[in-house]
């Protein structure tokens, strides 16, 4: 545990500038929105920023734990030859990846009320579908922004094993990594298969005080999801472990 610890605290100085500036331009979207609010007339408008600050989280992990990982391959025999296996390199980036991410939404999350407060007239009598779709969009940008991460470790092992047999040509074999999958992708999503593996345990969200029709999600597509996860994990550990030579 003690190890580990160490492990978490080193991953957490190499990305630790990124994080702050995280939190400052936050601050600055927030002052963005109060001024805004001051300029403009009752309208929900003023909290676009704000909303497309929260969207943008989807490729937080990504962006940091990319940065984590060009910072270690400035010294990549040592962190290859560390005793721990991948499994545990990557789980340590994604944890303080994950951590700052939510943190940073968070934060976002509780000043977006704090500045709807002085406009309740704006918002459905209870708030409940604004709570209630905030959190819905929480939950899904940090899952998304985990699969992006999950594929930013896999491409970053990919490119690291081509370039030592294939050398300048890697970045070619690393561009159809991303077009191939996800065409095959595309097409498996329209397939019988898929619906079978994933239509099921309908969930159907309504907001009565938006003007949108229901949203309709699936317990199968979560666990779909997660299931990639967990696989694209296991690949790019297996991958880190045997495969990349320096």
């Amino acid at each position: 545990m003690r190890v580990y610890k160490a492990l978490f605290l080193k991953d957490f100085r190499l990305i630790r500038s990124v994080f702050l500036i995280g939190l400052v331009m936050n601050a600055l979207i927030i002052i963005l929105t109060l001024y805004l609010g001051m300029i403009a007339e009752n309208t929900l408008f003023i909290f676009l920023p704000l909303v497309a600050a929260v969207i943008f989280h989807v490729l937080y992990m990504p962006i940091t734990l990319l940065i984590s990982l060009k910072t270690e391959a400035n010294q990549l025999h040592l962190w290859l030859h560390n005793q721990r296996p991948a499994s545990i390199l990557m789980l340590s980036k994604l944890g303080n990846s994950l951590i700052m991410n939510v943190i940073s939404l968070l934060m976002l999350y509780l000043m977006s009320g704090l500045l709807i407060i002085p406009k309740f007239r704006l918002i459905e009598k209870y708030w409940t579908d604004t709570w209630y779709s905030g959190l819905l969009i929480f939950l899904h940008t940090i899952m998304i922004s985990i699969l992006i991460g999950i594929w930013v470790i896999l491409l970053w092992a990919l490119y690291y094993y081509l370039k030592n047999k294939i050398g300048r040509y890697s970045w070619f074999f690393l561009i159809a990594a991303v077009i191939v999958p996800s065409w095959m992708n595309t097409l498996f999503e329209n397939t019988a298969l898929y619906r079978v593996l994933t239509k099921w345990g309908g969930i159907t969200y309504h907001f009565p005080s938006f003007a949108i029709s229901p949203i309709q999600t699936y317990a199968g597509e979560y666990v779909y999801n997660f299931l990639i996860i967990i696989g694209l994990f296991a690949l790019t550990a297996w991958i880190i472990d045997n495969k990349i030579e320096v």
